[in-house]
């Protein structure tokens, strides 16, 4: 590792990124940048650049003196190579993230470090940086294309290996040649580069990731005032299916909520959505009034949505199986629950559903019902067993 590169800022960003329900994620998995265009993943890239830089921060090490220069000269081009991974990952994510509040990383445009002027032209460090890992190993032998002006075809250059001044253990140097001898006695012979310069290069663009933090959290509180401004639709004289679907389509809609409490709503539209004659008229009646006292997600729900409220609602206890009963009998359980969503073997479902009911924790009719009832039938059993076991 380099001590100038504390692997921290990559894990407290990282930590960043996945904090309020991770919405980095929602915000960026299917980004519009305008209304009219297809949204694009911009996620995985931003996966892709923290991957990136944990492995290039933890992993990079400073060149050593080497007795074999060929040794030397390969470890200087991977050293270069690393470099420009941090330096691409942070510009990526600069990239990816500050585009929403047009933002860009502060040293895009920097000159302090190299002072480069190459080919009679001035150059960014970023572009100069550039230069730097082609000469030094990237593109030494490829004869990358130049245009220079009094040239009337574009030149090539080529480098040698690199080595380190006898003098300065810390400055590297090529010697740049080219396919134009005009070109190379004008712009070629010897190049150097420090690896004090090297580090102050990439430090200072790494450090940025603090400030990219900062703007994580402008646009998380920018996008949550902008949805608490935005009133939620919620037909208070629809029955409970319709307001809850109604609900839950907004929530979709609305890329910080799109996620909580998605697969307890998903399981109550279910649970809403069953032919109650399907049941025998005890279980009917055990399963309207654990229906009724599912009523207060509803509410709670529109808040969430409404006011982007990431607080624990204890009301969504009572879709969770919860009785002593289903603890004890846990395997079984959890196999006819993913036979009634689809989800299990089929025979492996059935099986484990013949012996709940041989133990007499279900009716026998249960083989006839649906799945989604009977997925409810189970919820509202358990339900009914957690009260009376918390009562004793």
């Amino acid at each position: 590792m380099v001590p100038e590169l504390d692997p921290k800022i990559i894990y407290d960003f990282r930590t960043r990124v996945h904090e309020n329900n991770d919405f980095i994620r929602l915000y960026f998995v299917d980004y519009k940048a305008k209304s009219n265009v297809e949204g694009k993943d911009i996620w995985s890239k931003i996966c892709s650049c923290m991957d990136w830089l944990t492995v290039s921060v933890e992993g990079i090490e400073k060149p050593e003196k080497y007795s074999n220069m060929n040794i030397a000269s390969l470890k200087f081009t991977h050293f270069l190579v690393t470099i420009d991974m941090i330096v691409e990952a942070v510009n990526h994510l600069w990239l990816s993230i500050g585009q929403v509040n047009n933002v860009k990383q502060p040293y895009i445009d920097d000159r302090s470090i190299f002072n480069g002027r190459e080919f009679d032209r001035d150059y960014t460090d970023e572009k100069y940086f550039k230069e730097i890992r082609s000469w030094f190993g990237v593109h030494a032998v490829n004869g990358n294309k130049v245009e220079l002006e009094g040239f009337n075809m574009e030149v090539r250059f080529f480098s040698s290996w690199s080595s380190k001044r006898l003098f300065n253990e810390e400055e590297f140097y090529i010697r740049l040649y080219s396919n134009n001898w005009r070109a190379e006695e004008k712009y070629g012979g010897t190049k150097k580069v420090t690896v004090d310069d090297l580090i102050k290069f990439v430090a200072l663009r790494y450090n940025t990731l603090p400030k990219l933090m900062d703007e994580i959290d402008r646009l998380y509180l920018k996008e949550k005032k902008r949805l608490q401004n935005t009133p939620v639709q919620h037909d208070l004289d629809g029955t409970d299916h319709n307001q809850l679907q109604q609900l839950y389509q907004q929530a979709k809609e609305r890329k910080l909520t799109e996620e909580y409490y998605e697969y307890a709503i998903q399981d109550y539209i279910s649970f809403l959505s069953c032919d109650l004659n399907e049941y025998k008229e005890k279980d009917k009646q055990l399963v309207k009034k654990y229906l009724l006292d599912l009523k207060p997600i509803i509410p709670a729900y529109y808040k969430i949505i409404q006011e982007v409220d990431e607080s624990e609602y204890e009301v969504f206890e009572l879709l969770n199986m919860r009785s002593r009963t289903y603890a004890d009998n846990y395997y079984d359980f959890s196999k006819v629950l993913e036979y009634a969503n689809g989800g299990a073997n089929f025979s492996t479902g059935i099986i484990s559903l013949e012996t709940i009911i041989e133990k007499g924790l279900l009716p026998d009719y249960c083989f006839n019902l649906s799945g989604p009832c009977l997925h409810l039938l189970i919820h509202a059993i358990d339900h009914e067993l957690n009260r009376s076991q918390l009562l004793k």
